[in-house]
This record gives structure tokens, sequence and C-alpha cells, in this order.
């Protein structure tokens, strides 16, 4: 009676012994799928890793019916060494394929020594597998740890830093990083890496960097090494996109060497969205403040809104103490913000917008492009005026002190149109004209940019657009010369057919017939033919041809020495030949000869 209880008692404990053996947990697998698949790519039978140096674990695969035909043995040892037998594990993996496994002794692992294995078939006592190798050159090291992921400072960069997997060797790895966007899988992973320079950091003040703004990488597979350093910085990043981000490690080939190791955890980061989604707009108008301005969409949660602003680091300076935070942030109307303080003058400045949302959602975050203290406000248009199809504009400069040196652009486009035509105006100019469609009605804006030899920034915001409409006086003067042409020949044309007694009366007023030539000039043609044939008898002979007369002077007889000859005396009432061409020439002249010559004395 007595037995009864105790075996009940017996049977009650047999489901939770069963239970405790089933759930007994299996020892570890000394060799994973992944460390085989990382090593698949040596040529070797035997493979072989060290995760830390100081161990060696050793395996091969082969079938599993060889595998139970025959034993093998597995031997080791060093030079001037004798062999020592391992003792292998086998594991049953699938696909009927057979693992053997040795894991060395602690005692037995020596780095820089030449170490001989040798896998003997137990039967035929011959040598099935063997491999020389140095436990140095065989390192499979775990992933870095501590992996974080923040965003870089600057646009499209995330910093990315870890701790070294094994604390005895720090300047023995490589490390290699991966990016992959984490909204689309199929995209290929990519990144770029600074690894030199200072360490960057994200401001003191802002939130978590896993909640920033997004950042995708540009198009490309392929990873980045990184030499001894434990941080490197992500560059050529897209906004809007959250990243997830590996790491792995391998020692550097120099004084160790191995294979890449696997990959760590992924860890998600964003980089900070454009300035451009909030409109976020920054100037100076007196080169002493700096005013940003961005909008937020009334529909979308207000939250808190805080800005940053820091100027690049000097010296030892860290970048949590070059950013400061914009205490005077006031909100206006729909939605915008504004908020103006006095940077440090001489250097380029970042400002990053913060956005807190409620109900937990993540915080958002805006960063604008380094820009200098002399970027200027938007012009002001002060005159609009339109004549004869042409737009007049004139402007006043941002600031006076920097008039001299800005730059402008004008552009203008129909209402309702986003073809915009951006004229560039020469520098320092306050006005300019721009032709029109007539009939149209146009915005027209104008912007500037410091560009000259002691002032220099980016463009300005476009200014406050000016709404003009052409006037379709100037318009119709070109239509017009071909128009009223045609409607007065319509008109004509109506007459004739319909009234053509008026259409006569019309014509004579405005054309007048013209005069018979003929009849009119008949009578003065006829004389003045007659008088041409009376005159074709008469021909006035031809000039005799005047031969020059050469003359030479000869000295007389009884004349002085040197002194010209008297000329020859003539007969009374005679000339010479020479004379006769000469007195026809002058009576023809109207010269009447009043005496004969003088004699010579």
């Amino acid at each position: 009676m007595a037995a009864c209880p105790h075996r009940g008692w017996l049977l009650s404990l047999l489901p939770a012994v069963l239970l405790s053996l089933r759930s007994a947990p299996s020892a570890p697998e000394l060799v994973t799928s992944q460390d085989a698949a990382l090593l698949a790519g040596v040529p070797e039978d035997i493979l072989c890793f060290s995760r830390s140096f100081e161990d060696l674990t050793c395996f091969w695969d082969e079938e599993e019916e060889a595998a139970a035909s025959r034993t093998c043995h597995f031997y080791y040892w060093y030079s001037r060494d004798a062999p020592t037998a391992c003792a292998v594990s086998t594991w049953h993996r699938g696909a009927g394929r057979t693992r053997h496994i040795c894991v060395f002794p602690s005692q037995d692992v020596r780095l820089f020594t030449q170490l001989h294995l040798r896998v003997l078939d137990a039967t035929t006592n011959q040598t099935k597998y063997w491999r020389e190798l140095s436990v140095d050159a065989v390192g499979l090291i775990a992933p870095p740890v501590n992996i974080t992921a923040r965003w870089a400072g600057a646009v499209g960069q995330l910093c990315v830093s870890w701790q070294p997997p094994l604390a005895d060797y720090l300047n023995f790895f490589l490390y290699e990083v991966r990016c992959c966007p984490a909204s689309s899988p199929e995209t290929p992973c990519s990144t770029a890496l600074d690894p030199g320079g200072q360490h960057p950091s994200q401001p003191a003040s802002s939130t978590h960097t896993s909640t920033a703004g997004a950042a995708a990488a540009s198009p490309g597979v392929g990873q980045g090494l990184v030499k001894a350093n434990t941080w490197v910085v992500l560059q050529d990043l897209r906004p809007g996109v959250r990243y997830h981000i590996q790491v792995r490690s391998k020692p550097d080939g120099t004084s160790m060497d191995g294979v890449w190791g696997p990959w760590s955890q992924a860890v998600a980061a964003e980089t900070p969205r454009s300035s451009g989604d909030i409109r976020l707009c920054c100037s100076t108008p007196d080169l002493r403040h700096v005013r940003c301005e961005w909008s937020w969409d009334p529909a979308e949660p207000r939250g808190s809104h805080q800005l940053f602003y820091q100027a690049p680091p000097s010296g030892a300076s860290t970048r949590e103490d070059a950013w400061q935070r914009c205490e005077e942030v006031s909100v206006g109307a729909q939605g915008s913000h504004t908020c103006t303080f006095q940077p440090r003058a001489g250097s380029a400045i970042s400002v990053l917008v913060n956005v807190t949302q409620p109900h937990a959602l993540p915080t958002l975050s805006y960063f604008k492009e380094p820009f200098w203290l002399h970027q200027a406000d938007a012009p002001q248009l002060v005159q609009a005026m339109v004549s004869q199809g042409r737009l007049s504009l004139q402007w006043l400069p941002p600031l006076e002190a920097l008039a001299e040196q800005l730059d402008y652009q004008v552009r203008y486009a129909v209402e309702n149109s986003h073809d915009w035509k951006v004229l560039q105006v020469p520098r320092a100019a306050r006005r300019e004209v721009l032709d029109l469609r007539p009939g149209a009605r146009y915005h027209a804006q104008v912007r500037a940019q410091p560009s000259g030899p002691w002032y220099q920034g980016s463009w300005s915001a476009w200014s406050k657009p000016v709404v003009v409409d052409a006037t379709a006086d100037a318009g119709w003067i070109i239509p017009s010369v071909t128009v009223v042409p045609l409607l007065f020949t319509g008109v004509l044309l109506g007459l004739r057919c319909t009234f053509p007694s008026l259409y006569s009366n019309v014509k004579q007023k405005l054309w007048p017939p013209v005069p018979d030539l003929h009849r009119a000039l008949g009578s003065f043609l006829h004389e003045s033919s007659k008088h041409c044939q009376a005159n074709a008898f008469y021909k006035q002979p031809p000039e005799e041809a005047v031969l020059p007369c050469l003359l030479e002077v000869l000295p007389g007889p009884q004349g002085e020495a040197g002194a010209p000859p008297p000329p020859p005396e003539h007969a009374a009432g005679r000339l010479p030949s020479t004379d006769i061409a000469n007195q026809s020439y002058l009576l023809m002249s109207g010269w009447e000869p009043r005496g004969p010559p003088p004699a010579p004395t």
C-alpha cells in the first residue's frame, strides 16, 4: 500500500525528466556555416583559422560514404617537434557530407612558427591531405564592437566609429564599412570614405543621431577600406534616406594576415535633410548680423524649432564647442520662423535647424551648406514701368556698402508660367529694360551676389515679385502695317462691285489719270527732231595736231658771253607758225588782237 504513492510520485517526475533532456542545450558548433563560407576562397584541403591569434581550429569536409568506409588520423607538429595526434570530432552536414574538426590546445598555438599538418588514412597509412601554415597568417577576426553612426557636421556625410575587436592588436587591422539604404534593399550598397583629418562630431545641442535628417548614398557597389583608424566619414550621401551601416575587420597583412571576418550588426543613422525643404535662407543686413528665415507647413505638427550655427573649428577647438544656439527664434504668420545672431566674422558659417515633433516622432534636422557673412539680402524693386512693350525695372542695392561689388540677375515670366527668363546684369547696375510680349501679364524679380575684390558670397534670395501688364498699343504697331492696307483694298473692291460710280470718283481723287506724253509733247518732240537732223550735216573739222616746238638757244656772234640772243624779227603783220595755233585759240575764246605785237628793241 505504501509503494503506490511512491510509484505515482516517480511517474509524475517522468515528464519533467523527459522535457529537461529534450531541452538540454546542445554543444556550440565549432565551425559555423558562416566560417566555412568566409574560408571558401582559400585553395587548401585543410582549412584553418584563428579568432584571436591565441587559438587555432582546422577542419576538412568529405563525402559521408567515404568517411564511413575508412578512418583517418590527424597529426600536427612544429619544426623540430614530434608529431602530435589531435582528437578529431565529426559533424554530419547536410547533403550527405561530413566535417572533421580539430581544435588545438592553447599550449600548442605558437605565432611566427611553421606548422605542419597531415591527415593519414588509417587503413593504408598513406597521406590523404597535408598543409603547412603559420598561425599568425590565418586570422578570422570578429567584427568591431560598439559601432556608432551619426551626422558628421557637413552636408551629405555620416561619421561611423567603432572599437577594435582585439584590444591587444589595435593597429594591426583593416576595416571595411558598408552603407545600405534602409528603405530600399534592392539599391546597391556603397560608401565614400575620408579616413583622415580631425574626428568630426555632432553639435552638442543636437538630438540623437539616428533620428537626424536622412541621406542616401550614390549608386555604385563597393566597400571602403580604413587602416588603423577606428572611425571614418561617409561622404556623397543624398538627403532623405535612412541608412543601415555595418563594419568588419581583417588583419592588415603586415604583421598578421588572414581573411575578412563577418559583418557586424547593422546600426541606423540619418544625415540632415536639405535646407531647401524648409526654404531656409540666411543673409546679412549690416555685415555684422545674420538673419535666417525658414518656413514650416502649417498642416504639419508645429513642435519645437531650434537653430544652431557654427564656424569651422580652429586649433584645438572641437565641433561641440563651435556650435552655438540661436536664442531669438520668432514665429510669424503661415508657419514662418526667423532667427538673428551675430557670428564670428572672417569665416564661413554653417546653420542647422532641428524640428522636434510631438507624439514621439523623430526629430528632423535641416542643414545649410557653409556661407560667408557677405551674403546679401534681396534687392528692393522700387520702380516698374511699361512703355511701348518694354519694361523698365529699377531697384535699390540691399546694402550700400556692397553697392559697387554686387552682381545682379533679373528674371521674368508670364503669369502662371514657370518658364523664367534670366538675364545677367552688369555689376553695380540699378536699372534694366526688358522686352515684353504685348497683352500679357508678367512677374519680374531681381537678386544680388557679392562678387567684388573685397566681398564675395552666394546669390541672395529673389526679391518680392512685381506684377506688370504689357500695354496692347505698342503691340499693334507692327500688325497694323499689314492689316490696314488689306482692309483698305477690300473696301475699294467692295465699292467697285457695289457702287461703280462712287468707285470712279474715289479713284479719280486718289489716283488722278496720268497725261499722255505723246500728245502733250508732240510738237516739241517734232521740232527737236528736225533741229537734230539739221545739225547732223554740220561737222566741225578736227583740229590739227599741235606739234611741240623744240627750240635751241644759241649764243650770238656779237653778244656777251652767257647773254641770251635777241628774239628773231618777224615780218609785219605775220606771226610765226607756232603762234598761229595760239592765236586761233584766243580768237575762239573771244580775245581780239588790238594791234601788232611790239617790235623787239
